[in-house]
């Protein structure tokens, strides 16, 4: 038992630690955002030396829409990660006390597989988008490959198999312990 609480007590650092950096990047990302939209507004982005970095002459324009959406996409990702994060906390909190086949928990792991789901969608969709929306240039340089990440949406599917269970042993708990 001693190990299990390790695991535990680790495993709520980690999450703990992943959702003060989410809330951290999402900060980072808004910040950036506002500051280009600033640069932009007032005419103060170095186009000059974003062509020269990326070796591709872009507009202000076209570089607003290009940041806009990536940007967009990963404030949306890192909303739906902080999400997870705290889902899976809550879920370990209650297995270190000893009970997790609890109604919570499988609500919470259905969620946290929506939330998954989510990810891949955005994941999925995100450079197709750009794609469409970046110059000339830039669609050379993405080559076009897209992708389905087949691995997250085994790993979705797993989730959902598992708040099956999770939901199923706290019914068999309750129908225990009315039998008593």
């Amino acid at each position: 038992m001693p190990d299990e609480r390790k695991l535990f007590a680790v495993t709520e650092w980690v999450l703990r630690a992943g959702i003060v950096v989410t809330m951290v990047l999402i900060g980072l990302i808004v910040l950036g955002m506002a500051a280009m939209i600033f640069g932009l507004a007032t005419s103060r982005l170095p186009l000059g030396w974003i062509a020269h970095a990326t070796g591709v002459t872009m507009t202000a324009d076209e570089i607003a829409r290009i940041a806009l959406t990536a940007h967009t996409g990963a404030i949306a990702a890192l909303v739906l990660a902080l999400l997870i994060l705290r889902a899976l906390r809550r879920v370990v909190a209650s297995a270190r006390a000893g009970d997790p086949f609890v109604e919570a928990n499988a609500l919470d792991l259905v969620r946290v597989a929506w939330l998954l789901l989510g990810l891949e969608v955005i994941e999925t969709l995100l450079k197709p988008m750009v794609y469409l929306i970046a110059p000339e240039a830039v669609r050379m340089r993405m080559h076009g490959t897209f992708h389905t990440p087949i691995t997250g949406l085994f790993a979705v599917l797993l989730i959902f198999v598992l708040a099956q269970i999770f939901r199923r042993c706290s019914e068999m708990r309750a129908e225990l312990a009315g039998t008593i």
